[in-house]
């Protein structure tokens, strides 16, 4: 008598992924906050680790961080694709650098989403990615497109209240500093907010560094009277 074999549906079956960021502790946040989606396939720091996966043992699809040990994840997915392998790569990122945002997308990268904007989106970029499609966080798109950067006009005490948040600065601290009432200080964030087309602190700070507002130089600002 023959057993009885119950056939197995592959689309029950959960993509498989694997995660490399050079800070170990972030790769793993992510994994956990993935793993009811996509089977974890591995965690790594390594670019050289990562790449021997890829060509050996590959998941569905790769999520990465640009900063990786020993070698980079865009020089991984070059390294790859030079192999004709065709697993998707997204890449998870707080880059910013045009030139390192084209050279993936130029690679073969199936992906580029801002960590700010949370594993939400990544989610959305990876699932596209196993449908043969793209995605590209809305914050790139200005760095893609050329860099095109709007003309943002702010006042001086409105410079000075940026610098002091990037400095890190609370705003009871920088009502202390600038001898404003906290609800000034606050009024001057939102302020920012809406110039800069932002919705937090961070993507303030974020978009502000790419604009130029921030002068890496002169982290220190000074009273203004």
């Amino acid at each position: 008598m023959s057993a009885h074999m119950t056939p197995v549906d592959d689309e029950s079956r959960r993509p498989s992924i694997a995660i490399s960021d050079v800070h170990l502790l972030v790769a793993q946040g992510l994994a956990r906050a993935l793993s009811r989606a996509y089977e974890i396939k591995a965690v790594l720091r390594s670019g050289r680790e990562l790449e021997k996966l890829v060509l050996t043992d590959p998941p569905d699809a790769i999520i990465t961080e640009f900063n990786l040990l020993d070698q980079s994840g865009l020089e991984t997915l070059e390294n790859t694709r030079a192999t004709q392998s065709k697993v998707p790569f997204v890449f998870f990122t707080s880059q910013s650098d045009p030139a390192a945002l084209q050279r993936a997308f130029y690679a073969g990268a199936r992906g580029v989403v801002a960590k700010l904007e949370g594993v939400d989106a990544l989610q959305s970029a990876i699932d596209l990615a196993l449908k043969g499609k793209a995605y590209l966080s809305g914050a790139f798109m200005p760095v893609l497109m050329g860099d095109k950067r709007p003309e943002v006009h702010l006042s001086t005490r409105q410079r000075v209240v940026l610098q002091l948040l990037d400095q890190g600065m609370t705003a009871q601290q920088i009502a202390d500093r600038l001898c404003l009432s906290r609800r000034t200080v606050e009024s001057h964030k939102i302020r920012l907010q809406r110039a800069t087309h932002t919705h937090s602190l961070i993507e303030l700070l974020s978009e502000a560094r790419r604009l130029g507002l921030l002068d890496p130089v002169r982290r220190r600002a000074s009273s203004v009277s």
